[in-house]
């Protein structure tokens, strides 16, 4: 998982949370607080420089006893708290700006003798066509895609191979959300063996979801494409 967090709030966050963190109090702590306090209690001082070894004694056990509050002070808001590298680990993740983990699936047309032929889909949200794409898991995202592009498009998961290519981190006008929106795109390449023969058509359906074959230059003439999606058709460009 990749995160994108600005410095100044990291620095703000960590200035904010200073005191708590590398601030727990171990049992080994509690038991040195103990340990000096019975020590000053049972211990004898003679006179130092004029100094009765009972104002001595007085001292140190003033001593032991405030070192003994902080220490139960400390371990209760250490409970109260529950700060921990987890909770920090959580609160930094709450920076990161990137709002959506997308693996982007690029399928070749390896039937056609076409060079640069890619398989995409209409989206209704968007009004565009766009590459396969599903959201990235934590864990074992390739199985994941595989399942998915074989219920899609109904091809045998026996005949489709994953593989990681790379990932990049893109700023878009997302046109579901008519905002800009931070991207993590994990680019993948998913190459099918054997294609149904109505999937071998220049444009076909499958569940519902119209799909289109498309070289790069027929991507790069689109107004639609151009206008919504042309910076995942760069990456794909530059990477594939």
């Amino acid at each position: 998982m990749r995160l994108l967090i600005d410095r100044k709030d990291l620095e703000l966050l960590l200035e904010k949370d200073r005191e708590y963190i590398g601030n727990n109090v171990g049992i080994d702590t509690m038991i040195a607080a103990i340990s000096f306090l019975l020590s000053v209690f049972t211990a004898n001082y003679s006179d130092l420089l004029g100094i009765s070894g009972i104002v001595l004694k007085t001292v140190f056990c003033i001593i032991g006893v405030v070192y003994f509050i902080k220490t139960v002070w400390d371990i209760f808001n250490m409970i109260k708290n529950k700060y921990n590298h987890k909770v920090l680990f959580e609160k930094i993740e709450g920076l990161d700006m990137i709002q959506h983990n997308h693996s982007l699936i690029v399928i070749k047309d390896s039937f056609s003798g076409i060079k640069e032929r890619y398989l995409l889909y209409y989206d209704e949200k968007w009004d565009c066509k766009l590459f396969l794409n599903y959201k990235t898991q934590d864990r074992n995202n390739e199985d994941v895609i595989v399942d998915n592009v074989s219920a899609d498009l109904g091809v045998d998961k026996a005949d489709i191979k994953c593989s990681y290519v790379t990932s990049r981190i893109q700023e878009k006008y997302s046109v579901s959300h008519n905002e800009n929106r931070i991207y993590n795109h994990r680019l993948y390449e998913v190459r099918i063996s054997e294609f149904p023969e109505n999937e071998k058509n220049d444009d076909f359906i499958v569940n519902k979801r119209h799909y289109y074959w498309m070289t790069l230059s027929d991507m790069q003439h689109d107004e639609n494409i151009i206008k919504k999606n042309m910076e995942v058709v760069d990456f794909v460009k530059e990477t594939i």
